[in-house]
């Protein structure tokens, strides 16, 4: 269970320094810190797993989904970097965890997997809990205006779950083959995005891209060997996985950066435990 609990630290590190990195005092460029994340993530990957590129079937290559993944990975962290900033990151976590609902509700609808009673509760209960947890007080205009980040978060992850789970069932491209190619992609997406923006560069803005790919990197190769590791168990791993990272991205938020949270989203956010603990452990 170690590997869960390293990756879940990792997980959260991510929101941490976003929201570090995003404080004024800093005067950073979020496009250009994504953009290097992504360059070193491409990097890692072919050093922890080197791919012979010229050997690839290209022909059945996903290329569809490598481009959208492309676009979707590092237009998503934008908005994930804006959310923590504006509405913190007990809410932004709990977003990014709780799209896993989209992520399972396509599995019954599309990909013909079973389903219970118990899991449709479970579902049901998930998506009631994101009214609650995102709702917001009239009088906090600032939270009020930026209701709309969060749910594009919930649904944009829903759709790289999705689209992540389309990779998996192709034969010529492993996981790690795939992650390449997506990392090159977002890298130059990115660049190209900074250059149409005319952005200004900065060097630091290399180093905080680099501690975000680490965290990011870490995040994923922990979680890979935790499904290796629980190979018999993987329900305990996804639900320890999104349930840790909801808990303690919400205790960093409200304990540290004095986050508010009103009865109502307390109320959103034992419904979205609930809702996990039903649809994976039941």
């Amino acid at each position: 269970m170690k590997e869960v609990f390293i990756s879940i630290i990792f997980n959260v590190g991510v929101s941490i320094l976003l929201k570090i990195s995003g404080n004024k005092r800093y005067n950073n460029n979020l496009m250009q810190i994504i953009t290097y994340n992504y360059l070193f993530s491409a990097i890692f990957c072919y050093c922890l797993y080197p791919v012979n590129i010229k050997n690839l079937d290209y022909s059945n290559a996903p290329w569809f989904i490598f481009i959208s993944l492309s676009f979707l990975m590092p237009f998503l962290f934008i908005i994930i970097g804006k959310c923590i900033k504006s509405i913190g990151i007990a809410k932004t976590d709990i977003a990014q965890r709780m799209s896993l609902l989209i992520t399972i509700l396509s599995a019954f609808l599309f990909f013909k997997e079973n389903y219970t009673l118990i899991k449709l509760l479970g579902l049901s209960i998930g998506f009631f809990s994101i009214f609650f947890i995102f709702h917001t007080s009239q009088k906090n205009n600032k939270q009020s205006n930026q209701w709309f980040l969060p749910l594009i978060i919930f649904l944009g992850l829903g759709l790289v779950n999705i689209l992540y789970k389309l990779i998996s069932s192709n034969q010529n491209f492993t996981f790690t083959t795939s992650s390449l190619f997506i990392f090159s992609g977002s890298f130059i997406f990115s660049l190209i995005f900074n250059i149409v923006e005319k952005q200004k560069f900065q060097i630091t803005n290399i180093f905080w891209g680099l501690g975000l790919s680490i965290l990011n990197f870490g995040n994923v190769i922990f979680y890979l060997k935790a499904h290796v590791a629980l190979k018999n168990n993987p329900s305990i791993v996804f639900a320890t996985m999104n349930l840790g990272v909801i808990i303690l991205g919400s205790l960093i938020g409200i304990v540290f950066f004095k986050e508010k949270m009103s009865k109502l989203n307390y109320f959103g956010l034992a419904l979205a435990l609930l809702s996990i603990l039903i649809i994976t452990l039941l």
